[in-house]
């Protein structure tokens, strides 16, 4: 199913602007007849139906394996040491540069 998630994700967009040129020109065909526009027909909806359907399969076999919602499967994988270590709080714009100047000189 992984191989083909490219392939349904191309042709849900190949049918998803089918349908919107379908839809373009059945409103100019009423403009050209001076008929009154009541809606697009029944086959054009499910074309945008089906195109959606096949993007949606498409993307979500193309994103791969799902990781689990609980995060014990996550946090039994790592170690103490890793767990203490957090990248996001290490800071390396502080005022140490400003003294530096004046530590350097002594």
């Amino acid at each position: 199913m992984a191989r083909f998630s490219k392939l349904f994700l191309f042709l849900g967009l190949l049918l998803i602007f089918h349908a919107a040129y379908s839809a373009v020109q059945h409103r100019s065909f009423l403009k050209l007849a001076e008929e009154e526009y009541t809606g697009l027909p029944s086959d054009i909806g499910a074309e945008c139906l089906l195109a959606s359907v096949l993007m949606c399969v498409g993307v979500v076999t193309m994103v791969g394996r799902f990781r689990d919602i609980k995060l014990t499967t996550e946090l039994n994988k790592r170690t103490y040491e890793m767990s203490s270590n957090r990248d996001a709080f290490m800071t390396f714009n502080h005022r140490g540069h400003s003294l530096y100047p004046v530590l350097g000189s002594r």
